[in-house]
């Protein structure tokens, strides 16, 4: 069973390390994620987790799967005057892929977001070609805002991006469809 682990703090950052470091340069998993565009070393990594574990704007969890760590997620550019967050999410390893982790651990983290943090608003941003997210979030609901045109540069090109989002009245009426 997918569970989340969290919110991490600083002192989870060397708890973590080692997992997140299997997949931090794998570039399978990282293709989707912009930010990786060099091999980053483990100090790099441990000072990034410190500081992402530290923000008040961020709060992320492990996503684990029978005690093992499986992946991250996160609500990013915690925004408390409109009540807006970005979700993120990685699993780290390859033989979890499609087995529905992600979903999970988004349905998980949607009360966070919504009644623990009290947000309205959760977003996501995702290239127009990771069909396996537009999949997952139109599962759960979100829609799509728009799609941004070259919005991103990674490798060498630009890239398209698509903007999906969440609000709370809507979670709330497909929490009581489901019920």
């Amino acid at each position: 069973m997918t569970l989340l682990r969290g919110p991490l703090t600083p002192a989870d950052a060397d708890g973590v390390l080692d997992d997140v470091m299997l997949w931090v340069n794998d570039p399978d998993v990282v293709k989707n994620l912009a930010r990786f565009d060099h091999p980053i070393m483990r100090d790099e990594e441990r000072e990034f987790l410190v500081r992402l574990f530290s923000s008040t704007n961020d709060r992320v969890f492990a996503i684990e799967e029978d005690g093992r760590y499986v992946g991250q997620i996160g609500i990013h550019q915690i925004y408390r005057p409109a009540k807006t967050g970005r979700i993120g999410v990685v699993i780290g390893r390859r033989e979890e892929w499609g087995r529905g982790h992600a979903s999970r651990a988004i349905e998980l983290l949607l009360p966070v977001a919504f009644e623990q943090i009290g947000l309205n608003k959760l977003w996501a941003i995702f290239y127009t070609t990771n069909a396996r997210m537009r999949h997952i979030t139109e599962k759960l609901g979100f829609v799509q805002e728009g799609t941004l045109l070259d919005e991103y540069f990674h490798q060498g090109a630009f890239h398209d991006m698509v903007r999906v989002c969440l609000l709370k009245r809507m979670w709330e009426a497909r929490k009581g469809v489901r019920r």
